[in-house]
């Protein structure tokens, strides 16, 4: 039986031993956890503590606080700055030189084509023309003959009907003409053209080509697009709840998803008056600097956030607050006579944070003069909780 005590002794023993290690290592754990002395006035830590932890103190910040509005849209360019080239008069491609990319200056030469239709045209045009000399004569002298009785009033209409009929028709052939690039002193001069060239209406880009050589191309078929960038704009969604407090002028920055750290910035320009059915969104425009013509291709999404309002107030970094239930609180910071620092929780009423700080609402003279743990409060959080 005797060797059956010595068991149990020893059982009992080895419980009290991981008894009290386990005590003390939590003891330890708790004492890396949550540094200081719990008392009635606050949290009481030593100069050596507070610099071990790399705590800092700090004083509530001025910042400036955005009241913004967030949406998406792309980038475009004016309407004047797009333009899609076609032929009033249907034809065959002669020649199509250009392909996506190259930059073209307004008034250059783009495609050539070809239609006896065109030829017809000319020729009508040089007809009437040439009949109108001989009509005018012709209504000058039955006016005349008229006019002394010598000849009847049915010729002078006759000659007069002709001689209005034809200027029409030359004056529509030759608007006609000139609608297609023709000058009609040129065509006077030189002759029949069987090629009709087509030219830039703006100077830029070529961004879309729709024709090969040797095409039929239908009348007014776009054939190319041409884009001018030297002055891009942002086309932006508002939802339609944002819409009213977007107004011009107000300012906005935006950016590239995929690079979000670089912003730019714009401003508001014109803002839509129609709801678009299919997404609830005002449509709205927004201008940029020149200087930003180069780095955007036309079409890039962004995402943007309009300021509508700024004002200044007082602030605290993030890691300044704990959260305890529903409230943020800070720990306010008293330097005691012995060297030791004293840390009071002080609950506040915060905004959203911005750009790493929380603005503080208050104006209570003791929290805006106050000092607070800015760098260090997380040591505080379980034991405060």
């Amino acid at each position: 039986m005797k060797w059956v005590y010595k068991i149990i002794i020893l059982f009992l023993s080895f419980g009290l031993f991981v008894f009290c290690k386990g005590r003390e290592e939590a003891a330890e754990n708790k004492s890396d956890v949550f540094p200081g002395e719990q008392t009635a006035k606050g949290i009481r830590i030593s100069k050596e503590q507070f610099n071990s932890r790399n705590m800092i103190i700090g004083k509530l910040d001025s910042i400036i606080v955005r009241e913004m509005v967030t949406t998406q849209g792309y980038i475009d360019v004016p309407p004047e700055g797009r333009a899609l080239v076609s032929a009033p008069i249907p034809g065959f491609v002669k020649n199509a030189p250009y392909i996506v990319g190259e930059k073209i200056k307004k008034g250059q030469h783009l495609l050539t084509l070809e239609n006896p239709e065109f030829v017809t045209l000319q020729q009508r045009y040089l007809e009437a023309q040439a009949q109108q000399q001989y009509l005018i004569s012709e209504y000058e002298r039955e006016k005349t003959l008229f006019e002394e009785q010598v000849s009847s009033r049915k010729n002078f209409l006759k000659a007069e009907s002709d001689y209005r009929k034809n200027k029409a028709e030359m004056i529509g052939l030759k608007a006609q003409l000139e609608l297609l690039k023709v000058n009609v002193h040129q065509l006077e001069k030189d002759g029949i053209r069987s090629h009709l060239k087509l030219y830039a209406p703006i100077t830029g880009s070529i961004t879309r080509v729709m024709v090969s050589r040797g095409m039929y191309t239908p009348p007014n078929e776009p054939l190319l697009e041409l884009v001018n960038t030297d002055h891009l704009h942002l086309e932006l969604g508002v939802y339609e709840r944002d819409a009213p407090k977007v107004h011009p002028g107000q300012k906005l920055r935006f950016y590239q998803p995929e690079n979000p750290e670089e912003l730019f910035e714009g401003e508001v320009y014109k803002v839509g008056g129609l709801v678009q059915e299919e997404n609830r969104t005002v449509l709205v425009h927004g201008h940029i600097p020149d200087s930003l013509a180069s780095k955007f291709p036309v079409g890039s999404y962004i995402q943007a956030e309009i300021t509508l309002e700024e004002k200044q107030v007082v602030a605290l970094p993030e890691a300044a607050l704990l959260r305890e239930g529903e409230s943020n609180y800070a720990l306010m910071v008293t330097l005691l006579t012995d060297g030791d620092y004293l840390l009071q929780k002080v609950a506040l009423e915060t905004g959203s944070a911005q750009s790493g700080f929380i603005p503080v609402i208050t104006d209570n003279p003791d929290i805006l003069k106050g000092q607070f743990l800015t760098r260090g409060a997380f040591w505080f959080k379980s034991e405060a909780e």
